[in-house]
């Protein structure tokens, strides 16, 4: 039997021919765009911040990092606090030397936000001591503080607050100390959360407290109030900061780490939302705001000593966050504390306390940082007394805190959502369209073959 072909004229095939070019060069061009759009989209990534290690601390040994400080108006000079005493270095962390206060455990570190070459540090057990010049040499400054064993330290316009063992103690200029309340509870954070019209501070305690709860405020010396809307009851505290104030946030931003995750406040602590984009495994334990960007503020674990951790940015003013830890250690990025340099863009300096190794400063300039906004300068409200009685803490009752749910991304439309299932864009997507590119070309030769040339 005669094999039977379709009949075709030249002209036919001519066209057809043409018509295979043309769609063939559409093809062509619709990759090169996507090559393009793609290696548009990838090239901030390779532009982005990285981490690099710092210079070793001198004679750290095997004692861990508790603390780091930039200072305001000399970024490059940074303030590390350790199991050894208190390091300074004068190049962002790249060298480290001891300074005059060594053989003393350091819990907290920090310069005063009045003037920047004065520095005040906590210690396990020797109190309040201060720096004049810069944090090399340093001498006691601790009177009328009942409590020596200082965790935390927080500075404002009108006085610096100090959380301690055994409550709070707050001071007008860091040298003279008075009572501040909650007495008997350890208090492992302070924050400065309004300057004026009072000095009002937030303070957080890592364990069981005589008032319950485990954040509180006081405002001018005012009886604490328990802050427990939007915080499961049993989230203690580590950490809290207090970010700037522009012209989008009339308030200072808070943000707090807790056991159960990050919380943000912009009401000065009376409510709280949960921060998004934390994964269930990772529990914070640090949280420091850019001092020029109320938006931007960054936050680490320290994994409990064992292996993992991590350190993450927030540019929404703590809403979500996302990882920004490239450049660490794979296995262990155990974050201790975190300082924000007052430069642009940001220099974060880390400080790690990774298990079974050396603590270490790593140190990065966030180019993928959003530009600053203008901030609204604060003012000075009522100054803090050099003494003063502050009543005990009053609880208040509070309804019971219900979690919010995190408000789900809105869905891509269009290309985007086709690319976004189809082809998970953007990152894959070039490999993805040569493969269909390759598979278009197959079917038009096949169509070529058998529709002009004929089966053979």
């Amino acid at each position: 039997m005669p094999i039977l072909r379709r009949s075709t004229s030249p002209t036919d095939a001519a066209e057809r021919r043409n018509l295979l070019r043309r769609v063939f060069s559409l093809l062509l061009i619709g990759a090169t765009m996507a090559f393009a759009a793609v290696t548009a989209l990838r090239a901030p990534a390779a532009e982005a911040a990285s981490f690099s290690a710092g210079g070793s601390l001198p004679s750290i040994g095997s004692g861990r990092i508790w603390a780091v400080a930039a200072e305001p108006s000399l970024p490059a000079t940074v303030l590390a606090g350790s199991d050894r005493g208190i390091y300074v270095s004068h190049d962002s962390g790249a060298t480290w030397q001891q300074t005059s206060f060594t053989g003393h455990r350091v819990w907290a570190v920090g310069f005063d936000a009045r003037n920047g070459a004065t520095a005040f540090a906590g210690t396990d057990g020797q109190g309040v001591v201060a720096s004049t010049d810069g944090g090399l040499t340093w001498s006691p400054s601790s009177t009328g503080l009942a409590n020596q064993h200082v965790r935390s330290l927080a500075f404002g316009l009108d006085g610096i607050a100090a959380g301690t063992d055994s409550g709070v103690a707050l001071s007008p200029d860091g040298h003279t100390w008075h009572d501040g309340g909650l007495d008997g509870d350890s208090i492992a954070a302070v924050a400065v959360s309004t300057n004026s019209p009072q000095f009002t501070v937030v303070a957080g305690s890592d364990g069981a407290t005589s008032a319950g709860g485990s954040l509180f405020r006081s405002s001018g010396g005012s009886a604490w109030q328990t802050l427990q809307s939007g915080l499961p009851a049993s989230a203690v505290v580590s950490s809290i900061s207090a970010g700037p104030i522009d012209q989008a946030v009339p308030q200072r931003p808070l943000v707090v780490a807790t056991g159960k995750g990050l919380f943000r406040s912009g009401d000065g602590g009376t409510t709280w939302t949960s921060s998004t984009g934390i994964a269930q495994t990772l529990i914070p334990t640090t949280v420091t705001f850019s001092a020029l960007d109320p938006n931007l503020v960054y936050a680490g674990s320290d994994a409990g000593g064992s292996t993992g951790g991590d350190l993450l940015r927030s540019t929404d003013g703590g809403v979500s966050f996302t990882p920004a830890d490239q450049g660490l250690p794979q296995a262990t990025k155990n974050i201790e504390d975190i300082a924000v340099g007052q430069t642009n863009p940001p220099t974060v300096i880390a400080a790690l306390d990774p298990p079974g190794a050396a603590a270490a400063v790593y140190t990065e300039v966030d180019t993928a940082a959003p530009s600053p906004p203008q901030l609204v300068a604060e003012s000075p409200g009522a100054s803090v007394p050099a003494v003063a009685g502050t009543p005990p803490p009053t609880p208040r009752p509070t309804a019971a805190a219900v979690r919010p749910r995190p408000t789900p991304a809105p869905l891509a439309t269009g290309f985007g959502a086709f690319a976004a299932s189809a082809f998970h864009w953007p990152i894959p997507l070039i490999y993805e369209l040569i493969f269909v590119l390759l598979v278009a070309y197959l079917l038009i030769r096949w169509r070529q073959h058998y529709y002009v040339e004929g089966p053979p």
